[in-house]
């Protein structure tokens, strides 16, 4: 009998104990809960972007049962950036000065983002820099930033962006001009650069016309490139100055190498940077000035790094914490208590498995090509046959899993990658997850004898078991689907390989027989094109011919609308391959002291789990 982890003995009793405190200082939470929203928006969400006429356009990217598409041309969008008047602060101080807010260590703290990052791992920094091209807090959709519009040239691939005047750089650096940019995309594009947006930046060229007009120049049409340019992306192309970085010690010198180990080069954000010590808090103090975007709530914002759960809920018990995610269990605790619960108004995380290795047979970084029979890497992985792909789906019981792991709340991936309330999602895609995907031990059981797995031949395989940072569930879920597995008769194993030897495994595409935990929130056309397309290394997804020929031909385009609207072809193409062992979409909560935060109601959409932080409201004295 598999066995559903709900957390140990002395945790609870921690958990008790600290429900005393929140009940004693925590105040009435039905503010709490409205200021979380709901799962999904009820109304369209409606994502900007540009068409190739070169005005911005918009479609929704939910489906409710009559909308229209809606347009508006730059200077529309533009009015949409909130005045002065509108962002002023209410009267009364903030009953703290310092926000501190709690999250596990990033996985990597790098003392050069714009160098040696992956897009969003640097998620705390957003505040300081501001993006090219802005994201509507509520609804995730593209609005003017840095850029006061941008449109697509007559090549189709080229974007041109006008710059807003007069925004200013943090200490004495000066305005923001078009110079600005060009020293951004110099350091993104860097010969020993290491950021995952580097090859995407290096086909392209800053063409500068004016001070404050820039035209991005390609002649490959990516339609990443907008959303890369985006708040959407931390740090990818976030504007420092190139003064200050040139004072840093950066490329002035081809070659140069800028000192960033005492202080960070100045930005524009509405915050600015003070101090950090790594793996330990990273802080900011707001800037003294009127900023051209945000006015502060609190005079400073403290992320301190913490992985236990357990420390973290006691801190928010104490007060030496004001916000921090938490799993499941202790997050219903916490809010039981008096916590209150911030929820994203839209999908956040994605939680799925992937077949490791089912890669095709050609070169790619750290793999050379060996010409096998099948044209993939491993031609005897257990994987290569979609019956048996098919039939892990059929042995797992989503709903035991969302209730006990999630408490009901999840929502289930019918389409991986692909957001249920997108305007390209296919209705017979949820009409046909139970036949293709639902639970059904015995059509399990029947689809590997099917594949010529059975008693005297069990289907073997391995379980990445070992927790990892943004899976608060992922060790014992694991043990969980180890008993589904089992349940049908295949021999299934936990691996309890440390991440650095299984990573490294999988660089030479070795693993055959193993399956991984997926917690993705990157955007669709990012995903496809990360996991399950040739085009460049795949991470942790399987790949498919007629997979590969859909995703490449629906990133025939530099607009983002037509290339969602490609997806729709892609999904159908995906939903009977069975790419993932898909699971749930998993809201990204953020637990808070209501006697410090008033309210943070913010849209999920991809930023990382805490972004748009000027959505944090301050209990004022």
């Amino acid at each position: 009998m598999r066995i559903l982890h709900r957390g140990g003995l002395a945790t609870l009793v921690l958990l008790l104990s600290m429900l005393l405190v929140f009940a004693a200082c925590g105040s009435d939470d039905d503010e709490a809960t409205d200021a979380g929203g709901a799962a999904a928006p009820s109304e369209p969400v409606v994502v900007p972007t540009v068409s190739d006429t070169g005005s911005i356009s918009a479609i929704p990217t939910s489906a409710p049962a009559d909308t229209s598409t809606s347009a508006s041309d730059s200077s529309d969008a533009a009015a949409s950036i909130p005045k002065p008047e509108d962002t002023m602060m209410p009267l009364g101080e903030p009953v703290v000065e310092r926000l501190i807010i709690s999250d596990a260590p990033p996985s990597s703290e790098s003392s050069n983002p714009w160098k040696l990052e992956s897009p969003r791992g640097p998620y705390y920094m957003n505040a300081i820099y501001d993006s090219l091209i802005a994201v509507d807090p509520l609804d995730g959709s593209f609005i003017p930033g840095l850029a006061e519009s941008f449109s697509v040239e007559p090549d189709g691939t080229s974007i041109r962006l006008k710059l807003r005047q007069g925004v200013r750089f943090h200490g004495d650096n000066g305005e923001f001009t078009a110079a600005d940019v060009v020293a951004t995309h110099k350091q993104q594009t860097r010969e020993d650069a290491a950021h995952t947006h580097r090859s995407q930046y290096r086909q392209v060229t800053p063409e500068v016309v004016s001070d404050y007009e820039v035209v991005l120049r390609t002649d490959t049409p990516n339609p990443e490139l907008i959303p890369n340019l985006s708040e959407r992306n931390v740090i990818s192309f976030e504007i420092f100055s190139g003064k200050d970085m040139t004072a840093l010690g950066g490329d002035e010198i081809p070659g140069d190498q800028p000192d960033l180990s005492s202080r960070l080069p100045a930005g524009t954000g509405f915050y600015e940077f003070v101090e950090r010590e790594q793996s330990v808090n990273f802080l900011m103090r707001a800037v003294d000035y009127e900023h051209w975007r945000h006015q502060p709530e609190f005079q400073e914002i403290e992320y301190r790094w913490i992985s236990e759960a357990s420390t973290k809920l006691a801190g928010l018990a104490t007060g030496e914490l004001h916000m921090a995610q938490l799993p499941q269990d202790l997050k219903l605790q916490a809010a039981a208590g008096g916590a209150g619960v911030a929820r994203p108004l839209t999908l956040a995380r994605e939680r799925a498995l992937f077949v490791n290795n089912h890669v095709f047979d050609k070169d790619y970084f750290s793999y050379e090509a060996t010409g096998t029979p099948c044209g993939f890497v491993h031609c005897d992985s257990v994987f290569s046959d979609v019956r048996v792909r098919r039939a892990l789906s059929k042995a797992v019981n989503r709903d035991e899993i969302n209730d006990v792991y999630y408490g009901g709340e999840g929502t289930e991936v019918h389409n991986p990658h692909l957001i249920p309330t997108a305007s390209y999602w296919n209705p017979e895609w949820d009409q046909n997850f139970d036949a293709e995907y639902g639970y059904d031990p015995v059509a399990a059981r029947q689809l590997l004898a099917d594949a010529g797995f059975g008693p005297n031949n069990p289907l073997e395989i391995l379980i990445d078991g070992v927790p990892s940072g943004g899976l608060a569930e992922k060790a014992d879920q694991a043990e969980t689907l180890l008993g589904y597995f089992r349940d049908v008769g295949i021999d299934a194993e936990l691996d309890a390989r440390d991440a650095a030897t299984t990573r490294a495994i999988s660089r030479v595409f070795g693993h055959t027989n193993r399956l991984t935990f997926m917690g993705s929130n990157i955007y669709e056309t990012q995903a496809f094109r990360v996991h399950h397309h040739s085009g460049t290394t795949p991470r942790g997804g399987p790949e498919f011919r007629g997979l590969d020929e859909a995703i490449t031909q629906q990133r025939s385009t530099v607009d983002p609308v037509k290339a969602l609207d490609g997806l729709r072809q892609v999904g159908d193409v995906s939903f009977p391959l069975h790419i993932a062992l898909p699971l749930f979409w998993v809201p990204d909560d953020i637990i808070f002291n209501p006697d410090i935060v008033a309210s943070y109601e913010r849209s999920g959409v991809p930023l990382g789990v805490f972004h748009s932080i000027q959505q944090i409201r301050a209990v004022r004295k």
